[in-house]
């Protein structure tokens, strides 16, 4: 036999061992990649997955719960409401203040009128009473101005209102008007009313005595936190 021959077994034994050798190296990688595959999609089971469209994403708007309210003012609360207001600008301290100074003016007038021996003693005597009808103005004259104004507005018209978290519905129709609870307006609380002004130079007045029980620390709660105190 000769050498070429002989090699020849030798030569298919090497090239189906090499085979072998590429099909085990490939059959690693491939275990090596699924491992990875399962290393990075750990919770993956092999269902599929889309984009879709929410059909239920729209905007709607959410009712809001008010609470209503119907009552009548009185006089005497009208009158608490129109003092509280801007309608007169002499009152509180400026009140005091002015008539302290008057007083003090008309003393001196007075003195003067009975104690100096000149040919002004009429003028003084005049200051004098004069002083003293200042002092009353300051005090009398709002008083019967805005009582007067009270009995006018208090005509026992029916007031009706909405409270909402976020604003406020008052009367009926044409003569609707809201106040937004927004910080814009302001609140102030006084003799048992609660008194929320706007922006625009408008005044609302909520006595305390319509407001039930059970909603009056949530109608509280929601003027509060929708209005600067004054």
């Amino acid at each position: 036999m000769s050498d070429h021959d002989s090699n020849k077994p030798s030569n298919d034994d090497n090239l189906k061992a090499g085979q072998e050798n590429n099909e085990q190296r490939v059959r690693e990688i491939a275990a090596e990649l699924k491992e990875l595959e399962n290393e990075e999609n750990p919770e993956w089971d092999g269902s599929e997955a889309e984009f879709v469209r929410d059909d239920d994403a729209e905007e709607y708007e959410i009712p809001e719960t008010g609470i209503r309210l119907s009552y009548v003012l009185t006089q005497d609360e009208m009158y608490k409401c129109l003092y509280h207001s801007n309608m007169i600008k002499t009152k509180g301290a400026r009140a005091v203040i002015e008539s302290i100074i008057l007083a003090i003016a008309s003393v001196v007038f007075f003195f003067v009128y009975f104690t100096a021996e000149t040919e002004f003693k009429g003028y003084n005597l005049f200051f004098g009473i004069f002083c003293l009808l200042m002092i009353g103005a300051i005090w009398i004259v709002p008083h019967i101005y805005l009582k007067s104004m009270a009995k006018m507005l208090a005509d026992g018209r029916n007031i009706e209102a909405e409270i909402y978290p976020t604003h406020i519905d008052i009367g009926r129709d044409d003569g609707e008007w809201s106040i937004e609870l927004d910080g814009t307006s302001q609140i102030e609380e006084f003799d048992n009313i609660i008194m929320i002004y706007t922006a625009k130079d408008r005044a609302f007045a909520i006595p305390e005595r319509v407001i039930e029980p059970e909603v009056y620390n949530e109608i509280r709660a929601i003027l509060l936190s929708g209005a600067e105190p004054k």
